[in-house]
């Protein structure tokens, strides 16, 4: 009972990284094809998606989403900045190649640059991070995404939900959503040695405040979704809603995106 959730994870659709990562298969009609089937048993899908491969720029990032957002059916998706993780052969391929990693382990967590990109700055490279949970969940994509939902029974509440915390997390806390919770406890005495020791006297007013401010937040962000929800749950056409990315996919132009 209940929506299934099917995770994908998505290195990229960029024509030039799929070929660098010897992965050709990754062609949006097969993407669209395969989520569509999902769709058709009310799962809601998810995906991760890697920036930061080397074809990628701040505009081909852009587009990217742009295309992701018109030709597949993805409800739910979240951003990783591509890191060599401590352990990994790409760490090690770099390391004997003597190029430049952050030294702070504390820093690979998929969330900040690490090493230098052939086409971006560490600048670059961070703000589009930024602005790609912003593009993906404009305020059109996110109805778009209710209107999926309403349309194709995987439910437009669970869909808000999703949202809330997928997108919520980020524009409020400015934290990946796999960080975060409910509530998160901070404590004056976990703090790295390396950063100085906070009074308690300041430093528990301050946390109560960002406590209540940040659930306001998350409360103008609800109200923003639930209006949108209730707008779409009123329209007597929204069961009949579709666009590109529900239509199935025509062998012409698979054979287009192929070439």
């Amino acid at each position: 009972a209940g929506c299934k959730r099917i995770f994908i994870g998505m290195e990229s659709i960029n024509p030039e990284n799929l070929a660098a990562i010897n992965k050709p298969q990754n062609r949006v009609g097969e993407y669209r094809t395969m989520l569509q089937k999902w769709r058709s048993h009310g799962a809601m899908t998810h995906a991760g998606y890697i920036l930061g491969f080397p074809a990628d720029t701040p505009t081909s990032i852009e587009r990217d989403i742009q295309v992701i957002q018109e030709e597949l059916p993805i409800d739910i998706m979240e951003f990783f900045i591509l890191t060599p993780l401590p352990g990994s052969a790409d760490h090690k391929t770099l390391h004997d190649q003597g190029a430049w990693m952050e030294p702070d382990l504390n820093r690979y967590d998929t969330e900040h640059v690490t090493v230098k990109h052939p086409r971006m700055s560490a600048e670059q490279w961070l703000d589009i991070y930024d602005r790609a949970w912003h593009l993906y969940y404009s305020p059109a994509h996110v109805e778009t995404l209710l209107r999926r939902a309403k349309a194709c029974g995987c439910g437009i509440t669970r869909m808000l939900a999703a949202v809330l915390v997928y997108h919520g997390s980020y524009l409020v806390e400015n934290l990946h959503p796999l960080q975060c919770g409910i509530l998160r406890r901070k404590l004056p005495s976990t703090r790295r040695s390396s950063f100085p020791k906070e009074n308690p006297l300041l430093f528990y007013p301050r946390r109560v405040w960002e406590t209540i401010s940040t659930y306001l937040s998350v409360g103008r962000y609800y109200l923003k979704l639930e209006r949108t929800r209730r707008r779409i749950a009123r329209d007597p056409q929204a069961n009949q809603y579709t666009d590109l990315a529900l239509t199935p996919v025509e062998p012409a132009e698979e054979i287009d995106r192929a070439a």
